[in-house]
């Protein structure tokens, strides 16, 4: 039950930093990732709680409750661990490669980077919890990742791809 409290705490989160956005004077929005711009740095912390509209967090959420819940069940601490990883991998990886002028902002990346980490965990990681995780993740998400293959317009590809291979990294990283 608690980590399922976490994920709520979590979206809510998301849900509250939107609604402040559209109630102060100040669009939070600007402060998400600017590939090789110094200011965009600070994105990198911060997109994953920005989103362009209630359709974009609508879209972000429940993959994100469910994602985090799972995770969290697997692994209250590797999944804290994780999450920062993901962050700061995925979203400096945005920074270096993504499109000059762009700007990219939400948990789009935190999401493909917990399908990968939870995916590869179960390879990784070599244990049975670790590999039913894997297996209902990617019977779940796996379709998920068919989108990795299709560039859209105000879609941020660059997100989805190096928070999926942040993901991957960070499974690496983060072991048991």
């Amino acid at each position: 039950m608690k980590n399922i409290k976490l994920a709520i705490f979590a979206v809510s989160t998301l849900w509250g930093i939107h609604i402040l956005n559209i109630i102060l004077p100040v669009d939070f929005r600007l402060m998400g990732i600017q590939p090789r711009n110094i200011q965009g740095l600070w994105g990198i912390l911060f997109s994953p709680f920005l989103h362009n509209d209630f359709s974009h967090l609508c879209a972000n959420s429940g993959a994100l409750f469910v994602l985090l819940t799972v995770s969290l069940t697997y692994s209250r601490k590797l999944t804290a661990m994780a999450l920062i990883y993901i962050t700061i991998i995925g979203g400096g990886l945005v920074w270096l490669f993504g499109s000059p002028g762009s700007l990219h902002i939400g948990a789009s990346g935190v999401i493909f980077g917990l399908i990968a980490f939870l995916i590869f965990s179960g390879w990784s990681h070599q244990n049975l919890k670790a590999i039913v995780v894997s297996l209902v993740v990617c019977f779940f998400y796996g379709g998920a990742l068919l989108s990795l293959l299709v560039v859209l317009p105000g879609v941020s590809w660059s997100g989805h791809f190096f928070g999926f291979v942040s993901g991957i990294v960070t499974c690496r990283l983060v072991k048991p």
